[in-house]
């Protein structure tokens, strides 16, 4: 499993198991669990900030860093992930790639603006949040209708056909926004076996289609 994959399990998760009504179900906790596991095994969970860093900040009183490392203690995992903290913990030559791939494309629609782009840093963290935030709510207006409504409408359907016509075409490009957030996830774009996943990360491969019917059967 890659990084992408990771992305893909939080838009799921985000839109429709943190819901108030669903958030404490069991399909909703497995898959909160398994998001644990591939943020450990990619390291995006907050044990990789560096204590000495931590320590280091409050010693010299540096207010923003004093108030930041206040601020992680109340987040979760999935948090340091979404908000993008994990790249103030990342040293910035590990995205050199894909700032040097911003700065060219950015160059070649500003040329008269070249050097003041140089000069200027890329801001990753920006980048992150501001797309990962697009990407959610592109993941919410492409998110498959529903089956069969009961008393069959033609109209309704025909709605849901022009719909998927649009649904489509958005999907079928949404290619290179989902690598630029692979690679911020994961610079190497790491493709992590499934044995050692679970053997080192305690992951563990659900069949959520059964859990979600069976809950569904349950709760509905």
């Amino acid at each position: 499993m890659t990084a992408k994959d990771l992305l893909y399990k939080i838009l799921d998760y985000q839109y429709l198991w943190a819901l108030p009504h669903n958030k404490n179900s069991k399909p909703a906790n497995l898959r909160l669990e398994q998001m644990e596991s591939l943020l450990d095994a990619f390291g995006l969970a907050k044990k990789n900030i560096d204590p000495l860093v931590q320590i280091k900040d409050f010693i010299s009183g540096d207010k923003e860093s004093v108030d930041r490392a206040k601020r992680l203690k109340k987040l979760t995992n999935l948090d340091y992930l979404v908000q993008g903290e994990f790249l103030y913990d990342r040293e910035d030559h590990e995205n050199a790639v894909l700032s040097e791939k911003v700065r060219e494309t950015i160059i070649s629609l500003y040329p008269n603006m070249t050097a003041h782009i140089n000069e200027r840093p890329i801001n990753i963290s920006w980048l992150y949040n501001n797309l990962f935030l697009f990407r959610k709510e592109v993941y919410k207006l492409t998110y498959p209708n529903g089956g069969m409504a009961e008393g069959f409408s033609a109209g309704l359907h025909y709605s849901f056909y022009l719909q998927n016509k649009l649904k489509t075409c958005i999907t079928d490009n949404l290619n290179e926004i989902d690598e630029t957030l692979w690679l911020i996830l994961d610079p190497a774009k790491r493709d992590i076996d499934m044995n050692t996943l679970v053997s080192q990360y305690n992951y563990i491969d659900h069949d959520f289609k059964a859990i979600d019917f069976d809950w569904e059967m349950e709760n509905y």
